[in-house]
């Protein structure tokens, strides 16, 4: 077998590398793929989930919360806004197929690389694709969508330095604006990149760096002008709305690092570290490159230190490094084939046992759930009875999560959010106009009792209609009279105005340079533009 991977051999080097695997193996990658298909099937759909597929409804320049990405892949599977892809199956399908795909281009990166022997290429890619990191990829979010354009972006940044073309920095540039404009956290990875292209250009020359800078900016433009028009949505959201309430707990730190090395694998981190003791065998200097090194830790180590800096005042949440920890499998190249062997054991029954732990848990729901929670989770697990209790047209949850759930299984796109100050899922919030309202008998889905007294201001009276959804579940179905708009614009969107439509005085006033609205949520109620 060669020592380099050659594009148009790599279906015969995997067939070759397929039949040298023992029937283990086969069966341990056979089993986890099932499981990941099991779960497309069984895990509900979850509220993140649902919100970005309210975003692939329609293409727009961006949306609230975060860069657009996402919306925009969920656009294409929904059939391009004509809902012929509407299924979740269909929107879950880009994770399940994104997680094999970067299992091909982790093999095609390592092509790039001299001295990498294309079994143990191949072993790496197992090692990710059956381990705890690939299990997550079921739900399409806007992580998935991350991980997936910037292990794209990093392949095509990787053949630009190895064969440099117009044609693959252009690529670089254009997956590399992808990754970007599907969460933040990708901008560490650029960072990270340009850095490594500015220290080496001499290596690799200047026209590179310029192409892949240029069409980056073109994408950094685009959400640059989006934030401008939209009340700084993305900014106000990332930057400032999330940090608000933060404290030091010494305890999020700990968190942060166990999971890192939970998601890098313990086993693959200790044979790691081992593989730089004076014993360390003689395929792993073979394999070891330090150009592969340097540019994965560039790509990976910015993001890393920011969110270790973050854990110090807030949790970090378990998806936050998916795109560092993922790209840093590359390195387990420098493992020999014996221990990527045992990595991969190790890797696929976490994995196995985990997905049937969560299929457990699922299966047990009810009995897992405290008595005071299960008004919460039956929305998502029993969503078609809560739709039968609802009318068609306009109904209003007091969640986006809720909202956006109940918008996909009750087929209605008419379920708006009521009352809500939360900083997040306020997409909504450019889909209703509550002054055009006033007066209105408005229709609510409420589901706790003690939220019924929180509506009283807003109405002349309301009608009560509870519903019972399973055991020990009860809803209710709600009739405002003679809903009260000023009372709601200063209890609810005065609030909501101030806190995150409202950017601090030194932000530019690019809008006004371009001679644009800036901000139509305070056009829409009269808050004044400072």
């Amino acid at each position: 077998m060669n020592t380099n991977i050659n594009t148009p051999s790599f279906f015969t080097a995997l067939t070759t590398f397929w039949a040298e695997c023992s029937w283990h193996e086969k069966v341990l990658l056979l089993a986890f793929m099932l499981l990941k298909l099991v779960l497309v099937f069984q895990v509900p759909l979850t509220g993140d989930e649902a919100y970005f597929i309210l975003w692939g409804q329609s293409l727009e320049l961006g949306y609230y919360d975060h860069p657009p990405t996402v919306g925009w892949v969920l656009y294409v599977l929904n059939g391009f806004g004509t809902g012929v892809g509407d299924h979740l199956l269909v929107y879950r399908s880009f994770a399940y197929v994104a997680a094999l795909v970067i299992a091909y281009l982790l093999v095609q990166t390592l092509q790039f690389y001299p001295n990498i022997q294309s079994k143990t290429a191949f072993y790496v890619a197992f090692a990710f694709l059956v381990s705890p990191i690939s299990l997550m990829f079921v739900v399409t979010a806007n992580d998935t969508v991350l991980v997936f354009f910037a292990v794209v972006a990093f392949y095509f940044y990787a053949k630009a330095l190895a064969k440099p073309t117009l044609l693959n920095a252009l690529l670089a540039g254009v997956f590399l604006g992808l990754a970007f404009l599907s969460k933040y956290f990708a901008a560490f990875m650029l960072i990270g990149l340009f850095l490594y292209s500015l220290i080496y250009i001499r290596q690799y020359g200047w026209k590179l760096l310029a192409v892949m800078s240029a069409v980056i900016l073109l994408f950094v433009a685009e959400n640059l002008y989006f934030n401008a028009t939209n009340c700084w949505n993305n900014i106000l959201f990332n930057f400032f709305s999330r940090t608000t309430g933060s404290q030091f707990e010494i305890g999020n730190v700990l968190s942060y690092l166990v999971m890192i090395l939970a998601l890098l694998s313990p086993l693959g981190v200790f044979y790691w570290i081992k593989s730089f003791k004076k014993d360390q065998d003689s395929t792993a200097k073979e394999n070891f490159t330090p150009p592969l090194l340097k540019q994965v830790l560039f790509a990976t180590v910015p993001l890393l230190l920011i969110l270790l800096l973050v854990s110090f005042t807030n949790p970090v949440g378990l998806h936050w490094p998916l795109l560092s920890v993922t790209l840093l499998y590359l390195l387990y190249v420098r493992l020999s084939p014996e221990r990527l062997r045992k990595l991969v054991l190790f890797n696929g029954y976490s994995a196995l046992v985990l997905g049937a732990v969560l299929l457990l848990a699922l299966s047990r729901v009810n009995q897992l759930v405290p008595a005071s929670q299960k008004h919460h989770v039956a929305v998502y697990t029993q969503p078609e009875k809560v739709c039968a209790q609802l009318p068609k047209g306009r109904v209003f949850t007091l969640g986006y999560s809720s909202q956006a759930v109940l918008s996909y299984h009750c087929q209605n796109d008419e379920i708006h959010v009521f009352m809500s100050t939360s900083k997040f899922g306020r997409e909504d919030d450019k889909k209703t106009n509550f002054k055009a309202m006033d007066g209105q008998a408005l229709t609510l889905f409420v589901p706790h009792k003690k939220e019924l007294k929180k509506l009283q201001p807003f109405f002349s009276s309301l009608q009560i209609k509870p519903f019972k959804v399973g055991e020990g579940v009860t809803y209710y179905r709600v009739t405002g009279q003679n809903f009260d708009y000023d009372t709601y614009r200063e209890k609810i969107l005065t609030v909501v105005n101030e806190q995150f439509y409202t950017p601090p005085e030194w932000f530019p006033k690019i809008a006004e340079w371009l001679g644009v609205e800036g901000c139509g949520f305070k056009t829409q109620y009269g808050f004044k533009e400072e």
